[in-house]
């Protein structure tokens, strides 16, 4: 699928947890070097991944998305109100119904704003920006407050307990990719795009063949289960952004020397520097946050875009992907 962008980002918001949790502390966790023996520094050299956040227990989704929200608000100076639609976008919901985003709504005073949830894996704020951009061409909405807050660290304790309840090698290492993850909240604010700025291509594919690489469900009991199977995962994920990269390049009439800035979904060192790659972007302008945060999920690509510290006039590719597996492109000027 692709689609012209017709909307601009005015502000970018994020929030992280103070609590700092080590991937050595979680392989302690399990056990590795008595169970497994397998180094407690193993997970780290592997992925490149040292730290992640970890909201409070009481934590719901949409309080790290509506601290997000909070700040994209007050970079914009926009009056809540002014807000016409608000899109979350998170994996994690804080109920089955109503949609999360009624809760952000209520709390951030986006009273004038028509609510709807989005999910598609860690690619649902990609596809949350391409539904608010269409909103925003069509006349429906002048502003959008897209959001997302992902507390994956309830389900690192779900796979931490399983790997102990079940200390074989083969579960190990199926469970080992939730580790991955870390929590965070990310927004952005999009309004109609100027004459200098704005998002100007999407490019989407999914490949529904790949689902079974990475899920999280609840089995016949009621459990939450899942596996990521990374290795398999960041292969296909490679070859899909390979097999659109130069149409991309083409639609945005761009070479990759143009590109001020890289923002990729971030899984771990390997599959980011294979990215960079394929994109033909020098490493210094592919921003990470891995390594401090780890996977933030859908929260992955509005965090690592506040990291990078964008100005206005910047050229930015951004190369989205979530389970499934969904992909997508997006090229945009701030």
């Amino acid at each position: 699928m692709h689609m012209t962008g017709h909307s601009r980002i005015a502000s970018i918001g994020t929030y992280l947890p103070d609590q700092v949790v080590t991937s050595q502390e979680l392989m302690d966790e399990v056990n590795s070097e008595r169970d497994f023996e397998i180094a407690n520094t193993w997970f780290e050299e592997l992925t490149g991944i040292y730290e992640h956040r970890f909201a409070a227990p009481e934590d719901k989704p949409s309080d790290l998305a509506i601290n997000a929200g909070r700040i994209a608000l007050e970079r914009a100076r926009m009056d809540p109100k002014e807000i016409g639609m608000v899109l979350y976008c998170g994996i994690d919901r804080d109920w089955i119904e109503p949609a999360t985003s009624h809760r952000v709504q209520r709390e951030l005073g986006c009273v004038n704003a028509t609510c709807l949830d989005i999910s598609n894996a860690c690619h649902g704020f990609s596809n949350g920006m391409s539904v608010g951009d269409a909103m925003i061409a069509t006349g429906a909405a002048e502003n959008v407050l897209v959001v997302t807050g992902e507390v994956p660290s309830h389900l690192i304790h779900d796979v931490v307990k399983d790997i102990k309840e079940n200390p074989t090698l083969e579960n190990f290492h199926s469970k080992i990719g939730g580790f991955t993850t870390g929590d965070a909240g990310g927004a952005v604010i999009l309004q109609r795009a100027s004459q200098n700025s704005g998002i100007k291509a999407y490019r989407f594919t999914s490949r529904g063949r790949y689902a079974e690489l990475c899920f999280y469900k609840f089995d016949k009991t009621g459990k939450r289960c899942g596996q990521m199977i990374m290795d398999k995962i960041s292969a296909v994920m490679i070859r899909m952004h390979q097999s659109l990269i130069a149409e991309t390049y083409n639609d945005l009439k761009w070479q990759p020397s143009d590109v001020d800035h890289l923002i990729c979904h971030q899984v771990g060192s390997k599959p980011h520097h294979r990215m960079a790659k394929l994109a033909g972007i020098a490493l210094e302008k592919a921003p990470t946050i891995f390594q401090r945060y780890g996977n933030l999920t859908s929260a992955t690509i509005p965090v690592t875009l506040d990291s990078a510290q964008p100005v206005a006039g910047d050229r930015i590719l951004i190369l989205g992907a979530g389970s499934g597996l969904s992909i997508s492109q997006i090229g945009l000027v701030l």
